[in-house]
């Protein structure tokens, strides 16, 4: 009976997170450097240190995006891949993220 009540608690727990209209990420590198993302999926906005950035791909896995005009000027003419925050395994390059209740900024 305790078993069956725990697997509900944590049923419902996680349908919390699935259908909020925003998504916190806090992300944390191997040299303990801090950085947060806000994600709203019905939006396709994605915010990174309380900045919004240019999104270049969308998807359920992972999401590309610009970090600033100017990277994205400098990079595209030599054919350099923009950023990506994997969804599945929780990276930003460096960075394991985790979803938390705010954000940093």
């Amino acid at each position: 009976m305790k078993i069956i009540k725990i697997s509900l608690i944590l049923f419902f727990a996680s349908m919390i997170n699935a259908y909020a209209d925003e998504i916190y990420l806090s992300c944390e590198s191997t040299t303990k450097l801090r950085t947060s993302f806000i994600i709203n999926d019905e939006k396709k906005i994605l915010i990174l240190d309380g900045v919004k950035r240019e999104i270049v791909e969308w998807k359920k896995e992972f999401i590309t995006f610009w970090k600033s005009e100017t990277i994205k000027e400098i990079s595209e003419p030599r054919n350099f891949k923009p950023d990506t925050l994997d969804r599945i395994s929780g990276s930003y390059g460096s960075y394991n993220c985790k979803v938390v209740e705010k954000t940093l900024f």
